[in-house]
């Protein structure tokens, strides 16, 4: 609720600075939407719980192409045709390569939350650029107060954003409070909970914005969304959560055999259909939801 109220807040502001749709999509939407796994991250980590970070970021990655955009392509076929979302699927097939290659390598440490930090300054310059190239350029036939239902008056949007900050951080700190205990109970450990119910707990804002979107047909929205929000889970959420860990995160062979690899593989199924230009129809939505269904399966199969 406190997500869906700064995501609304956020987009709403963003609109009333002619901020174009398809950069609203990729940036303010997928940020605000990434928030509650940046709070839940913040939290996990402060607290010494840093296995739910690394199952919330991998698991919310793979939520938001498998879940998400299969969900939304069964309400209405995905339709990619802008060059900007080309460009984004590309870096957050570079980013991930990156962070599997942390995981691998030098392993996942405050050095490398660095290097995600830095891409993350990076994109933010870019995105910025863009901003000023688009100001008062935007499509007006696109409303985004369609899809997500945005306050229109400086008031609200302001209250919008004070619930959404002050709701956010006692959310997370009864999420990760409930993931330990849960994982406890059922004898997993707090990776597993963090690539199942957190991930798909946190993924429930991209859901929402996504559904809505393919049944309003702003389909560019949806993919932005989920583009936008995977790149920001690694360098944003990942990158803090490193260089604020007291100690590197410890990666399981479980996570480097099935976990990172299906994380690259919904990637890169994603960034095929956008430089295809080929329609992500009910079918393949269909494949992908049930691809999802089949991870979570394998989840437990194989731990």
């Amino acid at each position: 609720m406190a997500g869906d109220l700064l995501v609304r807040g956020a987009v709403a502001l963003a609109r009333r600075a002619h901020v174009s749709q398809t950069l609203v999509a990729a940036t303010v939407v997928a940020f605000g939407t990434s928030i509650p796994e940046l709070v839940v991250a913040v939290q996990a980590t402060i607290t010494s719980h840093q296995e739910i970070v690394l199952g919330n970021v991998i698991g919310s990655n793979i939520a938001n192409v498998l879940l998400v955009g299969g969900a939304a392509a069964l309400v209405f076929p995905l339709v990619v045709d802008r060059l900007a979302l080309r460009r984004d699927s590309l870096s957050m097939i570079g980013v991930s390569f990156v962070f599997v290659l942390m995981a691998w390598t030098t392993g996942l440490t405050r050095a490398g939350g660095a290097i995600l930090l830095a891409g993350l300054f990076m994109v933010w310059g870019f995105t910025a650029r863009v901003a000023l190239k688009d100001y008062q350029s935007h499509d007006d036939t696109t409303p985004l107060e369609w899809v997500l239902g945005l306050p229109s008056h400086g008031a609200m949007i302001g209250l919008f954003l004070t619930l959404g900050v002050i709701g956010l951080p006692v959310g997370a700190k009864l999420v990760v409070d409930s993931a330990v205990g849960i994982a406890a109970q059922l004898g997993v450990t707090e990776t597993v909970v963090g690539l199942t119910l957190i991930a798909f707990s946190t993924s429930l804002p991209e859901l929402a914005t996504a559904v809505i979107a393919a049944l309003q047909r702003r389909t560019e929205l949806a993919v932005g969304t989920i583009v936008g929000s995977n790149i920001l889970n690694i360098v944003g959420i990942m990158g803090l959560s490193l260089f604020i860990s007291p100690s590197p995160i410890e990666v399981s062979r479980s996570v480097l055999a099935l976990d990172l690899p299906v994380m690259i593989a919904a990637s890169l199924i994603l960034t095929f259909f956008v430089w295809a230009r080929k329609p992500i129809g009910r079918v393949a939505g269909a494949m992908l939801v049930t691809g999802y269904a089949a991870y979570m399966l394998a989840l437990f199969a194989f731990r």
